[in-house]
């Protein structure tokens, strides 16, 4: 009554456009992401103005 499952077939690789896009979308989240540590950077900065420099030490 129960056959046993077949085993899937491997995956076939990606192909050179594939590779292509996914870099492409990789390097866009990098960027993107870096662009938002930036920015709350200088937020926080612009936030906390000159009295950052006026901080007991």
């Amino acid at each position: 009554m129960n056959e046993p499952r077949k085993q899937q077939d491997a995956p076939a690789p990606f192909s050179p456009e594939d590779m292509a896009r996914r870099r492409r979308r990789s390097v866009a989240l990098a960027l993107v992401l870096g662009g938002l540590v930036v920015f709350f950077f200088v937020v926080t900065l612009v936030k906390t103005g000159p009295a950052i420099l006026n901080r007991p030490l």
